[in-house]
């Protein structure tokens, strides 16, 4: 399926919650979540497609399509963003993403959040040097039991506020050495402003509401927020990113609304490409494994989810459905299968997870607020399968829930 860059330049600062009320606790400063929700740039790809095509939205909260004189469903516009209910094989526009870009005149580079594993090695030399962690060779006594937990062979740090380049991932997967070269920063960190390697500024902001008819300020609604800005500099101009595929063919405007307060972002339609696999496969035959099996790692770029609610996973919100307890070689694993490929889950590596929520526009009403396994988890699995397998199964795919907005984005790549 052809797939399309969708560039949003954000030239100025941007607010994008998180779901968080602002009557939630006695503070009553908001920070931004960022990057924003699947949510977020979803509906702003999707409002860019319906003003290229002319739609009028209170004829469309109707149900009907003022361009095509009919209702929605007869719109093939709409039928392209919403997929066949009737056709499996139809499932409609897909995102991948967010992301950060960065553009210069040599072209569009995609940035992505450095894997819970990659960590920063203790050393005395002024460069940073980057290492990465793997499932411990034999069991450890936990609250769970005996588990292979992430480790490493030298002393390290976990890393904050790190994005790597996607030529820098691809290292990563393959087990090459990450260069501090393919790192950005998200936050202001010493000397990588200057150098065009911290990309993210953040500013707080007061403000109050205001009566919808007369304006006037409302008494006791003063609050604080903080605004975002992506920095744009010599060597390069950062935005955000999302791959399309499915998009329907029509004009795209150059400018839209983006996050709260709806502030004005420019926005520009590439042609995109996948994640490349190159050498993928090779590594993971070549690489470290348990129980006399392959060994690979599935990192999330993106938040997922694998249970619909929080009420019934019974704990096992991060465990993909299908899986089993149980033991190899003394230690708790889990036993499953992963779109198509048998595995065993050895272990895994992750931030705590995020609260998710946003506004229906169809229900007028707060969505509900669920855990997601945070973007840049990485889950290590066994297989008996070679890596080609493997790759064409998972690699650049998606796993979970509401994947078509963008959760769930995956790829894979050795221990």
């Amino acid at each position: 399926m052809a797939e399309k860059l969708f560039l949003f330049g954000c030239e100025e600062s941007y607010f994008f919650r998180d779901g968080t009320p602002f009557t939630a606790g006695e503070d009553t400063f908001l920070p931004s979540s960022f990057p924003p929700s699947c949510n977020v740039v979803y509906g702003a790809v999707r409002t860019a497609i319906m003003r290229g095509h002319g739609l009028d939205f209170g004829e469309y909260a109707q149900g009907r399509c003022s361009v095509c004189d009919c209702a929605q469903e007869g719109c093939e516009v709409l039928k392209a963003m919403s997929g066949s209910a009737d056709d499996p094989e139809d499932p409609g526009m897909d995102l991948i993403g967010p992301f950060v870009t960065r553009k210069t005149d040599s072209g569009v580079e995609r940035l992505h959040k450095a894997p819970s594993d990659l960590v920063e090695i203790e050393s005395s030399a002024r460069e940073i040097e980057f290492g990465r962690l793997r499932p411990s060779a034999e069991p450890v006594i936990s609250d769970l039991g005996r588990v292979f937990m992430p480790a490493s062979s030298v002393r390290c740090k976990s890393l904050s506020d790190v994005w790597i380049s996607e030529s820098g991932l691809l290292d990563y997967l393959v087990g090459a050495d990450v260069g501090p070269g393919k790192a950005y920063y998200s936050a202001e960190k010493d000397g990588a402003l200057e150098q065009g390697r911290a990309f993210l500024l953040r500013e707080e902001r007061i403000g109050v509401a205001r009566q919808r008819t007369t304006r006037a300020t409302k008494e006791g609604m003063l609050y604080a927020i903080e605004h975002i800005r992506l920095a744009h500099g010599p060597n390069g101009r950062f935005g955000m990113g999302a791959r399309v595929r499915g998009c329907p063919d029509v004009p795209i405007p150059n400018v839209v609304r983006l996050g709260g307060e709806g502030r004005f972002t420019s926005l520009e339609v590439k042609d995109s490409k996948p994640f490349s696999a190159d050498g993928i496969a090779e590594a993971i035959d070549r690489g470290p494994g348990l129980f006399g099996e392959r060994g690979f790692k599935v990192v999330f770029m993106t938040p997922v989810k694998f249970c619909p609610s929080d009420d019934d996973d019974d704990g096992q919100g991060w465990l993909p459905p299908g899986f089993a307890e149980c033991e190899r070689d003394g230690a708790l694993v889990w036993e499953g299968v992963l779109r198509d490929v048998r595995c065993t889950l050895v272990s895994v590596c992750s931030d705590r997870p995020v609260r998710i929520g946003g506004w229906s526009m169809v229900l007028n009403q707060p969505k509900p607020r669920l855990a997601y396994v945070p973007g840049g988890a990485v889950y290590y699995f066994t297989t008996p399968n070679a890596g080609a397998e493997v790759v064409a199964a998972l690699h650049d795919t998606k796993v979970g829930m509401d994947t078509r907005i963008g959760f769930g984005h995956a790829v894979v790549g050795r221990w």
